[in-house]
């Protein structure tokens, strides 16, 4: 090959190295990677965003955000930006959820989760900064509550988490067995309605009598229908101890405990006649020479049927309704025959004499 072939093939072949170097070098480009706020400036020949990232050794996850999109193409001077998702155990008002936030601190993710107010309680410093592998976050928000204690109902706006955190920022004391609607560590939500029961147990004794038995002696020596109290019946008493509760002033329970007896009943002894009594003619019972027919006539003018002007006293002998029944007679004594008003007359002058007729009385005796 002559000499001067040789020069231009090499020349040639010099350009080509130096064109080709040339084309690499203007295919780098400059692109500004901002990942999680901190920007830092890489030269790459990627094509695309998504090659970037490979590149840098980053790979988006579902929750990140890549701006622009991992398929767009890079040129010379752009910017990529890489916001890393931190998982977050959200608790707001006891109600637990998984959510993922772009946040860098507690408080850039409180306002992308839309919890800006000031007065919300947080778990956390709202400057504390949230890990990659994300934490547990709790949040109370103030709302009202109806609170019910001794009697006043009022509506509170709290940021207290629980039932037993409200009645702790009230002021608010338990006895030992007071009562609440809501268990203390039951979460408070919105409206909610928290009661107090004040509760009082205490023991109570009540006595009750014990009624006496009547214990009746046949009398041989006594007539028919004569009944005698030889001992007065007294009554005993017992008292029964009970468990009482009261609730906000109202008994709302009772259980007896015990019952004991304090005083033995003592029992009423009568004797009770068994004689037979004397009969008159007709079968009834006499009254062995008294004068019935003066007292009769004295009383009443000796009608069976007569009346009282007040209506109280009635028959022969007049009897009140409630003496009449006392002596065995039923129904109206003006009602009975003769006979058996007599009968009872003799009946009632057998128990109390004579003075139960105080003005005619005496002529029982003429």
């Amino acid at each position: 090959m002559p000499r001067s072939l040789k020069s231009v093939l090499f020349a040639l072949v010099l350009l080509g190295l130096v064109g080709g170097s040339a084309a690499y070098v203007a295919a780098q480009k400059s692109v500004t990677l901002t990942v999680d706020g901190q920007a830092h400036e890489v030269r790459t020949y990627a094509g695309t965003v998504g090659d970037v990232l490979e590149e840098e050794g980053l790979q988006a996850q579902s929750h990140d955000v890549v701006l622009p999109d991992a398929a767009s193409a890079v040129a010379d001077g752009d910017t990529v930006v890489l916001n890393r998702a931190r998982p977050l155990t959200l608790t707001v008002d006891g109600v637990q959820s998984e959510v993922y936030v772009t946040a860098l601190s507690v408080d850039e993710a409180l306002a992308q989760l839309g919890y800006r107010a000031e007065d919300l309680v947080v778990s956390a410093s709202r400057s504390e900064r949230l890990p990659l592998d994300g934490m547990e976050l709790s949040i109370t928000t103030p709302k009202p509550v109806t609170l019910v204690v001794d009697g006043q109902e009022r509506v509170v706006t709290t940021t207290a988490a629980t039932a037993g955190d409200l009645l702790a920022e009230q002021g608010i004391a338990l006895g030992a067995t007071d009562r609440t609607s809501m268990y203390p560590d039951q979460a408070l939500l919105a409206h909610m309605r928290l009661q107090v029961f004040r509760v009082q147990v205490g023991e109570v004794v009540v006595p009750t009598p014990i009624d006496y038995r009547t214990v009746e002696t046949e009398d041989p020596d006594a007539f028919e229908g004569d009944e005698t109290v030889t001992q007065e019946g007294v009554e005993g008493e017992q008292v029964t101890t009970f468990r009482v509760t009261v609730t906000d002033g109202v008994e709302t329970g009772r259980e007896q405990l015990a019952t004991t007896v304090t005083r033995e009943p003592v029992d009423e002894l009568v004797t009770v006649g068994t004689k037979q009594r004397p009969v008159s003619a007709g079968n009834k019972p006499s009254a062995d020479g008294l004068n019935w027919a003066a007292l009769a006539t004295c009383e009443s003018g000796g009608r069976p049927n007569a009346v009282s002007s007040s209506g109280t006293y009635r028959g022969m002998y007049q009897f009140s309704q409630a003496t009449w029944n006392a002596v065995g007679g039923s129904g109206d004594p003006a009602a009975a025959s003769a006979d058996e008003q007599t009968y009872r007359a003799q009946l009632l002058y057998q128990r109390s004499g004579a003075g139960q007729w105080p003005h005619c009385g005496p002529r029982l005796f003429t």
